[in-house]
Protein backbone atom coordinates (compact mmCIF):
# COMPACT_ATOMS: atom_id res chain seq x y z
CA UNK A 1 0.00 0.00 0.00
CA UNK A 2 1.24 3.19 -0.48
CA UNK A 3 0.38 6.43 1.40
CA UNK A 4 -2.87 7.40 0.44
CA UNK A 5 -4.00 3.59 1.50
CA UNK A 6 -4.92 2.55 -2.15
CA UNK A 7 -2.84 -0.78 -2.83
CA UNK A 8 -0.02 -0.55 -5.55
CA UNK A 9 -0.70 -1.37 -8.65
CA UNK A 10 1.89 -3.56 -10.52
CA UNK A 11 2.34 -4.29 -13.86
CA UNK A 12 1.23 -7.82 -14.08
CA UNK A 13 -1.91 -7.02 -12.09
CA UNK A 14 -2.99 -4.30 -15.20
CA UNK A 15 -3.50 -7.75 -17.48
CA UNK A 16 -5.84 -8.94 -14.57
CA UNK A 17 -7.98 -6.10 -13.97
CA UNK A 18 -8.03 -5.69 -18.38
CA UNK A 19 -9.37 -9.04 -18.13
CA UNK A 20 -11.53 -8.65 -15.30
CA UNK A 21 -12.80 -5.55 -17.03
CA UNK A 22 -13.52 -7.54 -20.55
CA UNK A 23 -14.99 -10.20 -18.42
CA UNK A 24 -17.26 -8.17 -16.84
CA UNK A 25 -18.22 -6.33 -20.48
CA UNK A 26 -18.97 -9.58 -21.94
CA UNK A 27 -21.13 -10.65 -18.94
CA UNK A 28 -22.49 -7.64 -19.11
CA UNK A 29 -23.71 -8.08 -23.24
CA UNK A 30 -24.51 -11.81 -22.05
CA UNK A 31 -27.15 -9.78 -19.41
CA UNK A 32 -28.77 -7.30 -21.99
CA UNK A 33 -29.80 -10.01 -24.24
CA UNK A 34 -31.41 -12.29 -21.49
CA UNK A 35 -32.92 -9.35 -20.13
CA UNK A 36 -34.42 -7.88 -23.44
CA UNK A 37 -35.76 -11.63 -24.19
CA UNK A 38 -37.06 -12.00 -20.87
CA UNK A 39 -38.87 -8.99 -21.02
CA UNK A 40 -40.40 -9.61 -24.78
CA UNK A 41 -41.28 -13.31 -23.16
CA UNK A 42 -43.42 -11.70 -20.11
CA UNK A 43 -44.81 -8.55 -22.51
CA UNK A 44 -45.54 -10.94 -25.25
CA UNK A 45 -45.76 -14.10 -24.47
CA UNK A 46 -47.47 -15.42 -27.51
CA UNK A 47 -44.92 -13.42 -30.41
CA UNK A 48 -42.62 -16.40 -31.82
CA UNK A 49 -39.40 -16.61 -30.72
CA UNK A 50 -37.84 -15.61 -34.22
CA UNK A 51 -39.97 -11.98 -33.81
CA UNK A 52 -38.35 -12.13 -30.37
CA UNK A 53 -35.27 -12.42 -30.99
CA UNK A 54 -35.73 -9.69 -34.13
CA UNK A 55 -36.56 -7.16 -31.72
CA UNK A 56 -32.56 -7.95 -29.91
CA UNK A 57 -31.14 -7.82 -33.48
CA UNK A 58 -32.70 -4.50 -34.16
CA UNK A 59 -32.23 -3.08 -30.32
CA UNK A 60 -28.88 -4.37 -29.40
CA UNK A 61 -27.12 -4.46 -32.14
CA UNK A 62 -26.92 -8.13 -31.95
CA UNK A 63 -25.82 -9.87 -35.26
CA UNK A 64 -28.70 -12.08 -37.68
CA UNK A 65 -26.35 -14.83 -38.46
CA UNK A 66 -25.26 -15.38 -35.01
CA UNK A 67 -29.11 -15.63 -33.71
CA UNK A 68 -29.84 -18.38 -36.91
CA UNK A 69 -27.09 -20.20 -36.07
CA UNK A 70 -28.09 -20.36 -32.09
CA UNK A 71 -31.63 -21.22 -33.24
CA UNK A 72 -30.21 -23.90 -36.06
CA UNK A 73 -27.55 -25.71 -32.85
CA UNK A 74 -30.85 -25.63 -30.62
CA UNK A 75 -32.76 -27.13 -32.65
CA UNK A 76 -35.60 -24.45 -31.85
CA UNK A 77 -38.37 -23.71 -33.88
CA UNK A 78 -38.57 -19.65 -35.01
CA UNK A 79 -42.48 -20.20 -34.98
CA UNK A 80 -42.79 -21.59 -31.43
CA UNK A 81 -44.33 -19.09 -28.97
CA UNK A 82 -41.50 -17.48 -26.86
CA UNK A 83 -43.73 -17.78 -23.76
CA UNK A 84 -43.50 -21.51 -24.51
CA UNK A 85 -39.99 -21.48 -23.69
CA UNK A 86 -38.67 -22.43 -20.17
CA UNK A 87 -36.33 -20.08 -18.34
CA UNK A 88 -33.56 -22.58 -18.84
CA UNK A 89 -33.91 -22.62 -22.93
CA UNK A 90 -34.61 -19.07 -22.65
CA UNK A 91 -31.20 -18.75 -20.74
CA UNK A 92 -29.56 -20.88 -22.94
CA UNK A 93 -30.75 -19.56 -25.95
CA UNK A 94 -29.17 -16.14 -24.88
CA UNK A 95 -25.72 -18.00 -23.86
CA UNK A 96 -25.80 -19.32 -27.58
CA UNK A 97 -26.61 -16.57 -29.29
CA UNK A 98 -24.29 -14.40 -27.19
CA UNK A 99 -21.19 -17.10 -28.08
CA UNK A 100 -22.26 -16.97 -31.58
CA UNK A 101 -22.24 -13.17 -31.58
CA UNK A 102 -19.19 -12.82 -29.55
CA UNK A 103 -17.22 -15.14 -32.22
CA UNK A 104 -18.38 -13.15 -35.16
CA UNK A 105 -17.48 -9.68 -33.81
CA UNK A 106 -13.53 -8.76 -34.76
CA UNK A 107 -11.11 -9.00 -31.95
CA UNK A 108 -9.06 -5.70 -31.36
CA UNK A 109 -5.92 -7.13 -32.92
CA UNK A 110 -7.65 -7.97 -36.09
CA UNK A 111 -9.27 -4.77 -36.43
CA UNK A 112 -6.25 -2.99 -35.94
CA UNK A 113 -4.43 -4.85 -38.73
CA UNK A 114 -7.21 -4.73 -41.52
Amino acid sequence: MNGSGAPRVREGSKAVKSHSLLRRLIQSDFEKLLEALTTRQHLAPHEPVAATLANAVDSLGVCPEAVRQALQWLQLDGAQKVGRLRRTELMQLARSVHRYWRQRQPRPAEAQSS
